[in-house]
């Protein structure tokens, strides 16, 4: 029998593949949309956890940006200004931007998923679609392009110490009061003590966002962790289902383990970083943003998202504070459970936070401030769409959402934004030129 959140996957893979047929007619934001889309839910199918799935989808977007950017010359490349990006091949005479875009980010995702063959097939049916509507020499030559582009790309990638982390010595569970403890029901070891040995792309270290004020452990009842505790078991036992909707909503756990009878299963959703990338894409089409521009929020937003993941998972076993459960089972209720799983990894700071609030911050900067708009991204998984007035009111539930689930403490969550929105800033600073990248109007 299969579940009901594995037909509506499986659903919407069909919807995505019968999709394929005569792309290039169709609006080029829409392409683009469709590849980030494929992306998302293939890391969510190959089981990538969220830091890694965070490098999964920066990639990509750099490179279609790095070809698409060729129709404006007031959209400037990153080679150069993102870390260890040297100079990317130049532009040739006789290519569609468009079309070299959408190779380069077929290849470079391809490169990083375990479900090679879906880019495989993606960029066939492209192909096969454009045949009809483009010149042969032009297609070909902007193949080419775009598998150059990719190539460095894909080089560049090689040098982010990526693979050197995965053979490096997995996390020791400590016995020091208040750290980390695998929680149930997996009881997991820490997920990606060293992702904070990767490349950041514009962060100077993995630390430089390190907040200065940490919520610190303490058994005392009249310290501000144990505070922190209280709240968070007060706030589960009096959990409305407005609450309770938000923290589902906004789980986003790639894995989750359920039990049911002597059954152990799976569920898997889409990531942290997955979610914010299709909201940056819904918002781009809902307002209809040109292709250039979308490339952009897309890329910046994919980039903030995974230098977030890297300033987070420092802090995260810099600190290795325990987790609410843990806690709460040993000193106040021993049957205590939390909304949602418990993910395998220290408490601060927020990774959904941090995410979140860097995602808001480069997304507000390029789109706008007052920048309405409806997020289905959850629809696949029985949930309603849900509509914002702003980016930073999705970012603020995200964050708080981790609170009502009961996995993180308010205090962390506050911390957490405000490590979130200096990291989108940086970015923003970094790379968002307003005097040379046309203003946000659009």
């Amino acid at each position: 029998m299969i579940a009901p959140y594995l037909k509506k996957t499986i659903l919407f893979f069909l919807l995505l593949m019968a999709g394929w047929k005569n792309i290039y007619p169709r609006h080029k934001e829409q392409v683009l949309q469709q590849l980030n889309k494929l992306l998302v839910h293939t890391v969510m199918d190959d089981l990538f956890t969220p830091p890694v799935a965070s490098r999964i989808y920066v990639y990509p977007n750099i490179a279609f940006y790095e070809c698409i950017r060729f129709d404006d010359p007031s959209f400037l490349s990153l080679s150069g200004k993102l870390n260890g990006l040297v100079a990317l091949p130049g532009p040739q005479k006789n290519i569609d931007n468009f079309i070299s875009a959408s190779i380069a980010f077929s290849f470079v995702a391809q490169n990083l998923v375990a479900s090679e063959y879906k880019f495989e097939e993606w960029r066939k049916a492209f192909t096969d679609s454009i045949r009809s509507v483009s010149d042969t020499s032009i297609l070909n030559s902007s193949f080419q392009y775009g598998k150059k582009i990719a190539e460095s790309i894909i080089r560049w990638i090689q040098m982010d110490n990526y693979m050197i982390s995965r053979g490096m010595m997995r996390y020791v569970i400590s016995d020091s009061p208040g750290a980390w403890q695998p929680t149930p029901l997996d009881y997991a070891s820490g997920m990606e003590p060293n992702w904070n040995t990767l490349r950041p792309l514009v962060l100077k270290s993995c630390s430089q966002f390190s907040p200065q004020k940490k919520l610190v452990y303490s058994s005392s009842k009249q310290s501000a962790f144990y505070k922190n505790v209280l709240e968070v078991y007060k706030i589960s036992k009096n959990l409305d289902s407005n609450r309770a909707y938000i923290a589902l909503y906004w789980d986003d756990n790639p894995n989750i383990s359920l039990l049911k009878g002597h059954l152990n299963y799976f569920v898997h959703k889409v990531s942290p970083g997955g979610h914010w990338l299709m909201i940056a894409g819904q918002a781009c089409l809902q307002k209809n943003i040109s292709v250039n521009k979308a490339s952009l929020a897309y890329t910046l937003t994919a980039i903030a998202i995974f230098d977030g993941f890297i300033s987070c998972w420092d802090e995260k076993y810099k600190t290795n504070l325990v987790r609410p459960i843990t806690f709460i089972n040993r000193h106040i209720d021993e049957k205590w459970e939390p909304l949602i799983q418990t993910p395998p990894f220290p408490e601060f700071t927020s990774g959904h936070a941090v995410i979140s609030n860097a995602a808001a911050t480069v997304l507000t900067a390029i789109l706008g401030k007052n920048f309405e708009f409806t997020d289905n991204t959850e629809i696949p998984f029985g949930l309603k769409p849900r509509h914002f007035k702003s980016f930073y009111q999705a970012a603020a539930e995200s964050t708080m959402s981790r609170v009502y689930a009961g996995i993180h403490y308010p205090e962390t969550a506050r911390i957490s934004t405000q490590q979130g929105q200096a990291i989108g800033k940086f970015v923003i600073n970094t790379l968002y030129k307003i005097p040379l990248i046309k203003s946000p109007s659009q």
